[in-house]
């Protein structure tokens, strides 16, 4: 059975998103950071494309509950 992943936020960086994917994996939800990788073609330009955070469905209202603080507080 396969499960739909939903995003849940998308950051203007990739400190920002590693910093709520942490926060999420502390609280045991599994997540997928997903951005074009144009960053990989050309290491010396500092990536601007936005990243977003992915969960499975089921664990979307609990990974918005944890990451609600975190954003409000940034």
């Amino acid at each position: 059975m396969s499960e739909s992943l939903v995003v849940i936020r998308t950051f203007g960086s990739l400190l920002q998103a590693d910093e709520a994917q942490i926060e999420l994996l502390n609280a045991g939800i599994y997540s997928l950071l997903l951005s074009d990788d144009n960053s990989r073609k050309t290491p010396s330009v500092i990536p601007v494309d936005p990243v977003a955070l992915a969960v499975h469905q089921r664990d979307a209202d609990v990974a918005d509950a944890v990451l609600t603080p975190l954003i409000d507080n940034s």
